[in-house]
């Protein structure tokens, strides 16, 4: 299941999803920006045959997609849902393998030759790297990488060298975002070794007070040394997002429950709603859900997140909207869920 659909693990809604991707060349081919659309093709067809075409039960777990037939709003929904990244979708000579679940995309062509991504819902790294572990073994016993013993699997940009590993959490911290201790979070964070971007990874902003955790060192480290060190900060902010959620309980509860109460109202009532909005919005009710100071509300909620985003919104809708039809699409949708009391009615 997609993680925006898997019921987050745990007990809070901190952890909403996690993710594993590694980075991949070929042996005998050049890095993408070096290769000729003829090679590029070439070598996507030996990576695909090595998992579609192989005796392994991954082959009938995936379906490919080519990028060069698609709309530009069904690639762009792809990028919200994170299985494909941007740089994927102005590939001419790219495409996707992705598993029937949606929880396994495999990109080919893009800055590297192979990038494999695992996402699931709620805080599971050690299931995420599991599964990726299985499927790079599949298509590494029918390819040879590009490999030195002394710097690991090498890649298109230096600091995916070494493991090739990026490991992420999303997180939802928006009482450490209300209370401006994100700075604090960001450079301490950053010193360890650890990114903190917004939701959409590098140059994106934080909409939804959703944050991605990552790893930014993958040379000289195990993977496992990679994966125990992100849980660990991934831990330590989700304890202190708790604490600020006890404190502004305890100092500013009616303020607070002011402010989530009309970001509830305007959800419901709302008839033209943006974006960014939306996910601030839907951030304070799920934090107003979460502190118990607002219920009745779509078990759901989550999956608004992504799907009141503008393809999902003109995907929906079937034809070409203008910006001020979608924030109505989009009012509307969020509507409807809420008189739903579920969103997946939708």
């Amino acid at each position: 299941m997609i993680w925006y659909k898997e019921k987050q693990q745990g007990a809070d809604d901190i952890m909403v999803s996690t993710r594993i991707r590694l980075a991949r060349n070929l042996a005998k081919y050049p890095f993408p920006n070096a290769m000729t659309t003829e090679q590029a093709k070439k070598a996507a067809q030996e990576i695909s045959a090595s998992i579609l075409e192989g005796n392994s039960t991954l082959a009938q777990e995936f379906r490919q997609l080519d990028f060069s037939s698609m709309t530009e709003v069904d690639k762009q929904t792809l990028y919200e849902q994170h299985l494909a990244s941007p740089e994927m979708l102005d590939r001419k000579a790219g495409s996707l393998l992705l598993s029937k679940d949606e929880t396994m995309s495999i990109m080919l062509m893009e800055e590297d030759h192979i990038r494999l991504q695992i996402i699931l819902g709620g805080f599971q790294l050690d299931k995420a790297w599991e599964l990726a572990d299985k499927v790079d073994d599949v298509i590494e016993e029918h390819v040879e990488y590009a490999f030195d013993d002394e710097f690991g699997y090498l890649t298109s940009c230096p600091t995916n060298t070494g493991t090739g590993l990026r490991a992420s959490v999303m997180m939802h911290l928006p009482a450490l975002t209300m209370t401006d201790s994100m700075a604090r979070i960001i450079n301490s964070a950053g010193q360890l070794g650890i990114a903190v971007r917004g939701m959409y990874g590098e140059g994106s902003k934080a909409y939804g007070n959703l944050y991605q955790i990552s790893n930014q060192i993958t040379l000289g480290a195990t993977e496992r040394d990679i994966i125990e060190k992100l849980k660990n900060i991934a831990n330590q902010i989700a304890d202190q997002e708790r604490q600020v959620r006890k404190s502004l309980a305890e100092h500013s509860g009616v303020k607070l429950a002011d402010r989530l109460w009309r970001s509830y109202g305007t959800l419901k009532y709302a008839r033209s709603v943006s974006s960014q909005e939306a996910k601030a919005l839907i951030s304070d009710v799920i934090l107003g859900k979460n502190m118990q100071i607002i219920d009745s509300i779509p078990e759901s909620i989550w999956e608004l997140m992504v799907t009141t985003e503008p393809a999902f919104i003109t995907q929906r809708a079937g034809k070409a909207v203008t910006p001020e039809q979608r924030d109505q699409l989009r009012a509307d949708a969020i509507r409807n869920c809420f008189t739903a009391k579920e969103c997946e009615q939708l």
